[in-house]
């Protein structure tokens, strides 16, 4: 892998941290005292100091690192999902992997565009509010990886990835009432992501 890639790795995967942590604490489904400020991006974010919680979150980064590591087209998606009571989901954060470089994107050899674009991505969390219904108290999350077959054999081979559980989802339920709400799309020399919520407000109960 060359060195770009290497820091477009570096930059996607602070920027999943610093999202999945954000959008916890914008969506309210921890206490606001388990959460700390900090400033990234010329804003500021929530990040968490719950042990459970960031060891989880880190489980995942790890896990993201390696399939990418391993092959730079692996993951085709990251999702951070709400499941309310019953395990039916009811809102869903999308990270669609259009591609980690893509060709014909704008030029950024500071890395500027693709923080400006980061900044802008994290606003829009912070906004979500306004726009979702609340998440019930009874919600629990998980995070997702959208991969190949291949992909649950190479984690579980990777000592990196062995103290951790994965598990083949293959009994996805289907939102019923869908509601999109369109975040970011970023295309710079670094990243290209398409970055969406989806919210089933018929279960949100």
């Amino acid at each position: 892998m060359s060195q770009d890639k290497i820091v477009g790795v570096d930059i996607l995967l602070e920027f999943l941290e610093v999202a999945f942590n954000h959008i916890l604490f914008c969506r309210k489904i921890y206490p606001k005292e388990i959460f700390v400020k900090k400033k990234i991006y010329g804003i500021t974010i929530y990040v968490s100091e719950h042990p459970e919680v960031n060891e989880y979150l880190s489980n995942v980064l790890t896990a993201i690192k390696e399939l990418i590591k391993e092959d730079e087209k692996s993951v085709k998606a990251i999702t951070l999902t709400f499941y309310n009571k019953n395990k039916l989901p009811i809102e869903k954060y999308v990270f669609d992997m259009v591609k980690l470089q893509a060709q014909l994107t704008e030029r950024d050899p500071y890395y500027l565009k693709t923080e400006e674009a980061l900044k802008t991505v994290c606003l829009k969390l912070s906004m979500c509010d306004t726009y979702l219904r609340p998440i019930p108290d009874t919600s629990i999350f998980s995070i997702e990886i959208q991969t190949y077959e291949t992909a649950h054999i190479i984690l579980s081979e990777n000592p990196k990835c062995e103290d951790f559980p994965w598990i083949i989802k293959d009994d996805a339920v289907e939102m019923i009432d869908k509601n999109i709400l369109p975040l970011k799309d970023i295309k710079t020399d670094c990243l290209n992501l398409q970055l969406y919520v989806i919210e089933d407000t018929a279960n949100k109960i």
